[in-house]
C-alpha cells in the first residue's frame, strides 16, 4: 500500500503535501498563487515587508518569526473577496 500525498486548499488554491493552515511554505505558495510580490502582500493586510519576509523565512532561520493567526485569516479573506 503506497502513501498518498495530503493536499489542502488554501484561499481556494491546491497545495500538495501542504500542513494545514500557516505554514512559511503556504504563505508563500498562496503569495505566488496570487501573483503578488511581497510588499504587494504585506501592504494587502497592513504589515511590512521586513515583517512579511520573517513570516516566510523557513522555520530553522533564526530570522523567521512565526505569522498571527488573525494576520493569516485576515490575508485569505483579502485574498478570496
Amino acid at each position: 500500500m503506497g502513501t498518498r500525498a495530503k493536499k489542502s486548499t488554501i484561499g481556494g488554491f491546491m497545495i500538495e503535501n501542504a500542513e494545514f493552515g500557516y505554514t512559511p511554505n503556504n504563505l508563500k505558495a498562496l503569495r505566488q498563487k496570487y501573483g503578488l510580490t511581497q510588499q504587494a502582500a504585506a501592504d494587502l493586510i497592513g504589515t511590512n515587508i521586513a515583517t512579511w519576509q520573517r513570516w516566510e523565512a523557513g522555520i530553522e532561520l533564526k530570522s523567521h518569526a512565526d505569522m498571527p493567526h488573525m494576520k493569516w485569516i485576515q490575508l485569505l479573506q483579502n485574498l478570496t473577496m
